[in-house]
């Protein structure tokens, strides 16, 4: 090597540590000024970039491509915020220090951590190439990216014309705008560079998951209130700890991370809540394009994402942070497993990493994730008794899992091992009302049609397109099956079929399976479903079979073509047949042109398309609108989600007007008791939610909501209604001390 070279790399690796500390000390600045936007922007590259960043140039991942480097920084950068701030935590609680989780102490510590990182980065890659990703983009690529930049933008300024003003304009012209620019990337894909695709993905995910996460300036969802309310918790406290609050306290996701980046960020704590967990989740369609595009190529990689997108549990994450994070690691073990570039030794440490980050981030999503690897190792080890092929899970690994699995629900956290073992018992029971339709949640008795015939048009369009999904699919997993050795099995050498650009691997033919084969367990296996919806295990299962939705798709159209070929044929023969009579053969054969070069073919992005656009309006909600129905809290302020999930200011009055009380409250709802827990941060275990709406006797605090208060109704745990004037007696016992106009307090 020469010493010019030598010195540019040296030049390079030296300027690159000097931009890091530098970085390091303006974030340090920017928190101890309280630098207002420098600090949250500063604070959160710091914190979700750098570490992953340094780690993977320590690991020496330089092959990787600028996607897959971008999601391991974020996802290494997270794992490595819960790991050592639980390091910290444990290790300063245990030495007699009680405020580990305070800014101070965490910037120091951070400091440390960070710096010690790139020393190692420079000693491990002195004698490397620092490679940087190419951001350079030519004209046409930036003209193409002219709109879709624009998509966050409308997101958020229409998610606050609809807070303002009520109106859905700028809302309704995001999800139009949409659609018809996939259109156009569908139309004149050949003429695209494949390097554009991911910023698409990005801005389009990022743009419909803010629609959500904006609409309101309180926590919106379902079990996000119980988890601002742990992270609230643990940021009072100043310290983590296992605090009896049932299984949450497994969840470093929602008590610990939050945390340390409110320390850092110093954000208003639900806006912060409500847009970082959905900012984490939009990167999983990256994951997901990554992943497929591996085995049919970057457009139908770019529409399998799109696919992963187009789905009612993406759209609105906003009530599961948990969840979202830990899919987010599962989605990065998947894409680290299917990676030619990275070393086997690295592909274990990593595989290691995220399978340990999901365990602490969310259980049922890691016993979901616990029982594909089981299956996926089952289904190698018959496999191996007929074929040679490489093999990444191992026994080792699936036994690691566990014992992790064991020691942390077990042993420290202690209730969820014990949940997931009732869970499997209830399960098992739970087989005596197999055709019971009642035993399965909601979603699932919508999945399959009942109450459809009393529902209207748009209802009845989502669930014949729902369908539609579900069988393409099936219809790819089938190819998958059937066409084994032209489509997988690469040992095989037998010749690829010609729409996959790789074939795949026998792992991902069995962990298809398995996560197909879990789709049919919850479907089979009633309580199943109620433990774990329907919606966030097919949203698992699609980091892996998103890519056979576009399978299935390349098989329709294909069978469609000869459907075509076929009928134009049989029409020819018959026009020939009835001109026969009239003209010469010879004047048949000048004039009449060939019935197979006459055969229409269908593009295959054109079947995409018919399924997912219809799809798409329908899960946004926008479907509904056009017909009249208010059903999406981010297109309507009324309805059963505005109702449920909004939370007024006033209602937010009322319980932080209950904090400082002594004594039970009972909430006139299920609902209600969510707006004390997050809005007045009181705990779950002096907040009753059973015993007004089933007319108990009550000798303290009752909260009513705006939907008590303003519309007179109530809804159980359930979601059936009630109404308050069933209920009169109940309150006219008692004394009303507060009233905001919209929620009451009685006593």
């Amino acid at each position: 090597m020469s010493a010019k070279v030598k010195l540019m790399k040296s030049l390079g690796i030296k300027n690159r540590d000097l931009f890091l500390l530098n970085l390091i000390f303006l974030t340090d600045v920017a928190i101890l000024l309280n630098i207002p936007f420098v600090r949250p922007i500063l604070g959160f590259l710091f914190l979700s970039v750098l570490p992953g960043l340094l780690i993977l140039q320590i690991l020496n991942l330089n092959k990787i491509g600028s996607t897959e480097k971008f999601v391991l920084s974020v996802g290494l950068s997270i794992s490595f915020l819960m790991f050592f701030g639980l390091l910290l935590n444990n290790l300063s609680l245990a030495l007699g220090y009680e405020s580990p989780l305070s800014t101070i102490f965490l910037l120091i510590s951070f400091n440390i951590a960070a710096i010690s990182l790139i020393l190692t980065a420079y000693w491990t890659n002195k004698n490397r190439t620092f490679f940087l990703p190419d951001f350079n983009l030519n004209a046409s690529e930036k003209a193409l990216l002219i709109v879709p930049i624009l998509f966050p933008a409308l997101s958020i300024f229409g998610a606050y014309f609809m807070n303002t003003t009520n109106n859905n304009i700028v809302s309704f012209f995001l999800l139009i705008i949409i659609p018809i620019y996939v259109i156009f990337i569908c139309i004149f894909h050949q003429k695209l560079s494949a390097r554009i695709y991911p910023l698409i993905i990005f801005l389009i995910s990022i743009s419909l998951i803010l629609m959500m996460a904006m609409r309101s300036n309180h926590v919106l969802g379902s079990d996000a209130h119980d988890e601002y309310y742990l992270f609230q918790a643990t940021l009072h406290n100043m310290y983590w700890s296992i605090s009896g609050f049932s299984i949450l306290d497994a969840c470093l996701s929602i008590s610990l991370l939050p945390t340390v980046y409110q320390l850092f960020l110093s954000l208003d704590p639900e806006i912060f809540f409500n847009i970082f967990y959905v900012c984490l989740f939009s990167l999983v369609p990256l994951v997901v394009f990554v992943i497929s595009k591996k085995y049919v190529g970057d457009f139908y990689g770019f529409l399998a994402s799109i696919f992963f997108i187009v789905q009612t549990r993406f759209i609105f994450a906003t009530g599961g942070a948990r969840t979202n994070i830990a899919i987010f690691f599962v989605s990065l073990t998947m894409m680290i497993l299917f990676s030619d570039k990275i070393d086997p030794a690295n592909k274990n440490i990593l595989f290691i990493v995220f399978m340990t980050s999901c365990m602490v981030s969310h259980y049922t999503t890691t016993y979901i994730f616990f029982f594909v690897l089981l299956g996926t190792f089952v289904g190698m080890e018959i496999l191996s008794k007929k074929y040679t092929f490489k093999k990444v899970t191992s026994l080792t690994i699936v036994t690691l899992f566990f014992i992790m699995i064991f020691f942390w629900y077990s042993q420290v956290t202690e209730v969820a091992f014990n949940t997931g073992v009732i869970f499997v018992k209830d399960v098992l029971v739970s087989l005596q009302d197999f055709f019971v339709m009642e035993s399965r949640d909601t979603d699932m008795q919508v999945m399959f049609g009942e109450g459809i015939q009393q529902k209207g048009i748009p209802h009845k369009i989502q669930f014949i397109l729902a369908w539609l999904t579900f069988i393409f699919i099936g219809i790819g997993v089938t190819t998958l099956i059937v066409r084994y050795k032209v489509m997988s099995f690469p040992e095989l050498n037998f010749k690829k079929s010609n729409f996959l650009r790789e074939k795949f691997e026998v792992e991902y033919f069995v962990i298809s399976l398995a996560c197909a084969g879990l789709l049919v367990a919850m479907i089979a296996f009633p309580h199943t479903s109620i433990g774990y919806s329907m919606q966030r295990l097919f949203v698992v299962a699609n980091t892996i079979l998103s890519v056979f939705f576009v399978i299935g798709s390349i098989m329709v159209a294909k069978y469609s073509n000869r459907f075509f070929k076929i009928l134009r044929g049989i029409t020819s023969i018959r026009r020939r047949s009835s001109r026969a009579k009239q003209v010469s053969r010879a004047e048949m054969n000048e004039k009449q042109p060939s019935p197979v070069g006459a055969v229409p073919q269908v593009r295959i992005y054109i079947i995409i398309l018919l399924v997912l656009i219809p799809y798409f309006f329908c899960v946004t909600g926008a479907i509904y609108n056009m017909f009249g129905v208010p059903r999406a809290i981010t297109l309507n302020s009324e309805g059963e989600q505005y109702d449920i999930y909004y939370v007024y200011d006033q209602d937010s009055y009322g319980a932080k007007w209950l904090a400082n009380t002594e004594g039970r409250i009972y909430a006139a709802d299920f609902f209600g008791g969510q707006r004390l827990i997050s809005q007045g941060i009181i705990s779950p275990s002096t907040v009753d939610t059973d015993r007004f709406i089933k007319y108990g006797t009550i000798d303290d605090y009752i909260y009513l909501r705006h939907e008590n208060v303003v519309k007179g109704k109530l809804r159980d745990g359930n979601n059936e209604m009630h109404n308050m004037t069933d209920y009169h007696d109940t309150l006219t016992e008692k004394n009303e001390i507060y009233d905001s106009g919209c929620s009451k307090i009685y006593r």
